[in-house]
């Protein structure tokens, strides 16, 4: 659009713009003479007169922290220089914070620690000269506020609960804009129990070992973030639900002691023969699975007898389970027994020896499930033989008895008969051959006889037996 003319007669040179922009044209203009001897430079300094121009624009939209100065800036041409009035929500802002820098044609407003209620609203500016105005697009500032998160509960930073007992962490996570807030427990992420407004809850209703950690919540916005934690430890009792008991165990055998206790931490366990400690070898083996906690006596003998006690220490607290151990050999019958035969009354003794680790108990009893009669006694002693006395027979007497004897680790029976015979009716003194009778008086006939059980008599007269008549006929003995 620029047009240079030469006139070589006159030396006159000529530069000539068609129309004149203010941002293309405006500013000084350089004329540089040249030949092979030298060169001459003249400048003159072109104002171009315009109404405002914006060239750079004002944002549409700009964010700022609370507190941290900010600048709008604003890029205009316009000859004479424009004068600029800003406003803050349509109203004129005091010119005190505001700025020019000529070397860019750059208006500019400072806002000094802006906040959410005095700052946060809608800027633009109007620029005017002699030839015109023109007015900026709106400009909305946004005053971010930084995140301020709020522990509520717990209030400290380490929290120590026993199993059962209810946790909570509640944080109120306040911002603008609104913080994103994130809750992990050892790393890992976990969702809030209940999110209200800005207050963010993790509620456990009753604790378990699973929920022990570290528990971190995060508030994170565009302009800052915070963190607070919650260091849980969860404890649980010593709680015994299959407790140590007394085991009996055959010679030579193995015997097992077990106990179930849950507790958090897991507990320590201790074991102790007759209070010395024991570790693991050929005799002892310890084992602890999950809750289940077992001692291990290989090839059990004497020397093994006693007490045994399991120590329990989680650190929390401890407790001692205790049981004993017995050895011992099953009963057994010595020598071979013999039945016994008596006659009816005549006293009777059955006995059976037996032997066993420890001494063990006797029983009597009867085959046919009958109790024993009332006159026969048991007289066992202290060293297995087993006595069952008869002072005086009778006929149901007769029959099968068993000796029972029982100790820790077993029982034996032996079964034992007595026979109790009788004595069949034995005549010592007879009938007389005949007796002679005389009619109306009294006649009495003796006779004497023996036998076991007592025999009883009957007469007869012919095949008709005669039979007791009162004042006519009188049996005696």
């Amino acid at each position: 659009g620029a047009q240079i003319e030469m006139n070589a007669p006159t030396g006159d040179a000529k530069l000539t713009i068609s129309k004149v922009d203010l941002q293309q044209h405006a500013g000084s203009v350089t004329c540089r003479l040249e030949n092979v001897h030298g060169s001459q430079e003249e400048t003159v300094h072109l104002n171009v007169l315009a109404a405002p121009l914006i060239t750079t624009q004002l944002p549409k939209q700009e964010e700022t922290v609370s507190g941290k100065d900010v600048t709008l800036r604003v890029v205009v041409r316009g000859s004479p220089r424009p004068d600029a009035e800003w406003f803050f929500n349509d109203t004129p802002i005091t010119p005190e914070n505001t700025s020019y820098d000529e070397e860019k044609s750059e208006y500019q407003l400072l806002l000094k620690e802006p906040s959410v209620t005095s700052s946060e609203g809608t800027y633009r500016v109007v620029l005017k000269n002699e030839l015109g105005e023109t007015e900026s697009t709106p400009c909305l500032l946004i005053v971010l506020e930084p995140v301020k998160l709020t522990k509520i509960a717990p209030t400290t930073d380490l929290v120590d609960l026993k199993v059962g007992e209810p946790f909570e962490i509640s944080v109120d996570a306040d911002g603008k804009e609104a913080p994103k807030v994130q809750l992990t427990k050892d790393g890992k992420e976990m969702k809030f129990t209940s999110v209200e407004g800005t207050r963010h809850v993790y509620s456990v209703a009753e604790v378990k070992p699973e929920h022990q950690g570290i528990y971190k919540v995060t508030a994170k916005n565009k302009t800052s973030a915070e963190e607070t934690g919650v260091n849980l430890n969860v404890t649980a009792p010593l709680s015994v639900s299959q407790p140590l008991a007394d085991i009996n165990v055959l010679m030579g055998q193995g015997g097992i002691f077990s106990f179930i206790c849950d507790a958090f931490p897991a507990p320590k366990v201790t074991w102790f023969a007759n209070d010395n400690e024991l570790k693991n070898s050929t005799k002892h083996k310890i084992e602890a699975k999950q809750n289940l906690f077992t001692l291990s006596v290989n090839k059990c003998d004497n020397g093994d007898i006693g007490t045994y006690r399991a120590h329990m220490d989680n650190g929390i607290e401890i407790g001692d389970q205790t049981a004993k151990l017995n050895v011992g050999t099953k009963p057994t019958v010595v020598g071979k027994p013999v039945d016994l035969q008596v006659q009816i009354g005549q006293p009777a003794r059955l006995q059976v020896q037996f032997t066993g680790q420890p001494i063990p108990d006797i029983t009597w009893s009867r085959v046919d499930g009958q109790p024993l009669s009332e006159h026969v006694k048991i007289e066992n002693d202290e060293k297995g033989l087993a006595v069952l006395v008869f002072d005086s027979t009778i006929l149901p007497d007769k029959g099968s008895y068993v000796a029972k004897a029982t100790n820790i680790v077993g029982f034996v029976e032996q079964k034992i008969n007595l026979d109790v015979k009788e004595i069949k009716p034995i005549i010592i003194r007879d009938l007389e051959p005949a007796i002679n009778a005389t009619k109306g008086e009294p006649m009495t006939l003796t006779i004497g006889a023996n036998g076991n059980p007592k025999p009883t008599a009957r007469f007869f007269r012919g095949v008709e037996e005669i039979l007791p008549i009162e004042g006519q006929i009188e049996f005696k003995e």
